[in-house]
């Protein structure tokens, strides 16, 4: 169910084997959260989803390899680019070389050292104030350059994996656009995938599973029989799923009460590349304004458009976004790029005249861009939200962890597919003891 990367992953073409394989997506196009927008006529495009790949990310970087698609450098960082803070501004490599320019309100023993390295001191909040015996002032300075101010609610496990990712020295991006990686799946899948196609129902049995699903023109549900069923929909959409029986105690209550982060992308395209005046090739700028975060672009385009990510937040400050009009949204993002790049307002909005606006947590199909772990989840709903449910299995980037990445849902759809090998050899007489006790 679905053409997220878990889907694609598990029938891949180095899948061995003779099953016969049905995908049901409920949208029009594959790749899930990995969507790319194209403007063909003028030959540009901006992930709106993924956008860049870590070095140690090897499942991902296997297929890029086997597919020959072509990656080129994501700078995450750049000297040149700027913190607008506390209404000071300086350069990026300026902070880097003197942190204290921020004037954020440090005790002694903390000044001089970067957002980064309070930050790993210690990684929960509450430690950051009680036991870290950090100040305020660095609590502060850690939530605004960090963005950890949009999550400090999250679980010390979720913090420690995403400072530990987003400590990461490289990145590289998938030249094109991301959307190629699902695409050349596609290639190899097509005679597989029913294209809107809504799963309504599952009725899993001792011996078979019965899928009930909403075709594109039929005027009641169509049904499906087979042997095993792989659900990759995120937790929230899986929950308009009717399962029968009821699906476990256990997982029920995982997927109705594991936490979603919202995100969202606010992109402009530019006829003038004003960033590169100021030396900025690539990186970002950050700023305590609604824009938080600014990425610019690591590749060019033959037409001499430049497509900025005007705003890319998550957490508490994407829901910001969220109740605004796309033009209020551009609105705010404009006036934000005029301060962090001191240029007028009106120059901003004459050179970038088109903008995209992506908003995860309003998206029909995913209803929330990732999980991300408040305290406690980690240990009460992991084992609950892969653990498969008799002939029904579970896959995604809430299966496993790290949350928010191709690579775990990749992972995770190996984990499946080694789960439903398994059941699939097993002796009979396991067979009927592993779906019983999965379905209670």
């Amino acid at each position: 169910m679905g053409t997220q990367p878990a889907d694609a992953t598990l029938w891949s073409p180095s899948s061995e084997g003779n099953a016969e394989v049905l995908i049901l997506e409920a949208s029009d196009r594959v790749g899930g959260r990995i969507m790319t927008y194209h403007d063909k006529d003028k030959g540009w495009y901006v992930d709106l989803g993924p956008m860049r790949l870590p070095r140690h990310h090897r499942v991902v970087r296997e297929f890029v390899t086997k597919f020959k698609l072509n990656l080129n450098p994501f700078y995450n960082t750049d000297d040149n680019a700027w913190y607008l803070v506390n209404n000071i501004r300086a350069r990026a490599g300026e902070v880097k070389r003197n942190p204290d320019i921020l004037q954020y309100p440090l005790h002694p023993t903390e000044r001089g050292k970067s957002a980064s390295e309070l930050y790993r001191q210690t990684l929960d909040k509450e430690f950051l104030i009680k036991e870290g015996n950090l100040s305020r002032g660095a609590i502060n300075m850690i939530g605004d350059l960090l963005n950890e101010d949009s999550e400090f609610q999250m679980s010390f496990l979720h913090s420690f994996m995403e400072h530990v990712t987003f400590s990461e020295k490289g990145y590289d991006e998938i030249t094109g656009g991301f959307d190629k990686l699902p695409d050349t799946f596609y290639q190899y899948i097509h005679r597989s995938v029913l294209f809107h196609s809504t799963v309504v129902k599952i009725v899993n049995e001792d011996d078979q599973v019965k899928v009930f699903y909403q075709g594109p023109d039929a005027l009641v549900p169509l049904a499906v029989t087979s042997d095993y069923v792989l659900v990759t929909a995120t937790a929230k959409a899986t929950r308009l799923i009717k399962f029968s029986p009821p699906l476990s105690t256990n997982k029920a209550h995982a997927l109705r009460s594991i936490h979603y982060s919202e995100a969202t992308k606010i992109v402009l395209v530019c006829t003038e590349r004003f960033w590169e005046k100021e030396g900025i090739q690539g990186g970002r700028s950050v700023t305590d304004r609604p824009s938080r975060f600014v990425y610019y672009p690591s590749h060019n385009f033959p037409s001499g458009l430049g497509v900025i990510l005007a705003s890319y937040t998550w957490g508490d400050d994407a829901e910001f976004f969220s109740p605004l009009s796309d033009e209020k949204c551009v609105d705010v993002v404009l006036g934000d790029l005029a301060e962090i790049h001191q240029v007028p307002k009106n120059y901003i909005q004459s050179v970038c005249d088109k903008h995209m606006i992506k908003k995860w947590g309003l998206d029909r199909y995913s209803m929330g861009s990732f999980v991300s772990f408040t305290p406690y989840q980690f240990v009460d709903y992991s084992k609950a939200l892969f653990q498969n449910e008799g002939r029904v299995h579970f896959a995604g980037e809430l299966t496993a962890q790290p949350h928010a990445w191709i690579e775990t849902a990749m992972k995770s759809a190996v984990r499946a597919a080694r789960n439903i090998h398994g059941a699939i050899n097993a002796p009979p007489r396991q067979q009927q003891q592993e779906l019983k006790k999965n379905k209670t």
